[in-house]
């Protein structure tokens, strides 16, 4: 499509946009096989390459003079390979991972090159493609007010509520019936508020299995814990102990794939993450759950992560085809349609969104919602919510929204 640069043919182009084409398949291929299992180095190539091209372009973009050529199209190419780019770091960096692996992206050696790449494309003038364009002060009233609509809505401390009664100090009637009734709303020996964990107190999770669909489990097993362990008895030749972990890991391999499995129905439609997976032991998508010996350590996080999570669920579904952002409400859309199949709702289509990617573009149109992820600056965002009332925080927030909405991303 962009092959003519000044009447001769861009070949380095053409060669970039082919190897982006390969790593884009590649990447689909691998999240459909995988049940969204995704390679990290095929990603990071991919973010490089849609650099690459941006950088190839924007270092000509100058030099283009003929008529012959649109530079508007040239123009286009780069901020779609630039955003496509940071939008794709950005995921990379939301991603859920545990403790372990925090800093597997950063530590990954296509990460620096990336940076290099990125570093080039600014000093070459490239932010213009990266800023926001705010179109009309309606928009921006929008954002201010579900920002601030979301803030408020979550203030009031909720981990600091006492029970009504303590069970076991309930008549021995009244006790028995509550046990059979309510064991669960009502249990006995309840702890006294508050309930929640406080900014430092957080603490790490640690599990000796984890749970994955039954394809990453059968990858994961072939390709990464089976071949180190016969690694390790090349290193130890005779160990009992690695040759029975050999021999558990082979017949693991083989009962997986033996197993064979109908996508699960769906009778109701649950929210999206709502213990789905826990409920059902079938991924949202239908395949099955396995259990896999596989040690792994989370953070537990705190009450200001918690209420981050619901400001920003909240935020995106206030904004769900409001015109804020074409992504956005092209999700929004495909929720209520029958196309979206088991994961569509007509009647509740905000709570099929998915509100990682939604938030992602919202904070693309407005820079300075990456306040939210920050737990200084959202504490003081909070601190400004609560000391002012609902107008003037709204102003405020409209303020710094526009203030910051020339701003673009940065590597995370």
């Amino acid at each position: 499509m962009y092959h003519n640069l000044e009447g001769r043919q861009d070949r380095v182009l053409q060669t970039l946009l082919e190897r982006e084409l390969v790593l884009e398949n590649r990447v689909k291929e691998d999240d459909l096989l995988y049940s969204g299992l995704k390679d990290l180095d095929a990603i990071l190539e991919l973010i490089l390459t849609k650099f690459e091209i941006a950088n190839h372009l924007l270092a000509r973009f100058d030099a283009i003079h003929s008529e012959s050529v649109d530079r508007s199209s040239f123009a286009q190419l780069i901020r779609r390979e630039s955003n496509a780019a940071m939008n794709m770091l950005e995921e990379l960096r939301s991603l859920n991972i545990s403790e372990d692996q925090k800093n597997l992206v950063t530590e990954a050696e296509g990460y620096a090159k990336i940076g290099e790449q990125f570093q080039a494309f600014i000093l070459r003038g490239g932010g213009v493609f990266l800023q926001s364009k705010i179109d009309n002060t309606r928009k921006l009233k929008t954002v201010s007010r579900a920002l601030n609509e979301s803030l408020r809505k979550f203030l009031a401390p909720d981990d600091r509520y006492a029970p009504a009664f303590k069970t076991e100090e309930l008549p021995g009637f009244f006790r028995r019936l509550i046990n059979f009734f309510l064991p669960i709303l009502a249990p006995e020996r309840q702890s006294s508020p508050p309930y929640g964990i406080e900014e430092g107190e957080e603490v790490l999770l640690a599990s000796e299995r984890m749970k994955m669909p039954l394809s990453q489990a059968i990858l994961l097993l072939e390709t990464e814990i089976l071949p180190q362990l016969q690694k390790d008895l090349e290193q130890n030749p005779g160990s009992p102990g690695i040759q029975k972990q050999i021999s558990l890991v082979r017949d693991r391999l083989r009962e997986y794939r033996s197993i064979t499995f109908r996508t699960r129905a769906t009778p109701i439609n649950l929210e999206k993450g709502f213990y789905t997976d826990w409920l059902s032991q079938y991924t949202a998508e239908g395949e099955l759950l396995v259990t896999v010996a596989i040690p792994v350590r989370y953070r537990s996080g705190t009450n200001l992560d918690r209420l981050r999570e619901m400001v920003q669920t909240e935020l995106v579904r206030r904004l769900a085809g409001r015109g804020i952002s074409p992504a956005l409400d092209e999700d929004y859309r495909f929720r209520k349609s029958l196309d979206s199949g088991r994961r569509g709702s007509s009647r509740l289509p905000s709570f099929k969104l998915d509100i990682r990617r939604g938030f992602r573009e919202i904070k693309q149109l407005y820079p300075a919602l990456m306040r939210l992820e920050n737990n200084r600056d959202f504490s003081k965002l909070i601190e400004l919510v609560q000391s002012r009332g609902k107008k003037r925080s709204q102003k405020a927030i409209e303020n710094m929204l526009q203030m910051e909405s020339g701003r673009f991303p940065q590597l995370p």
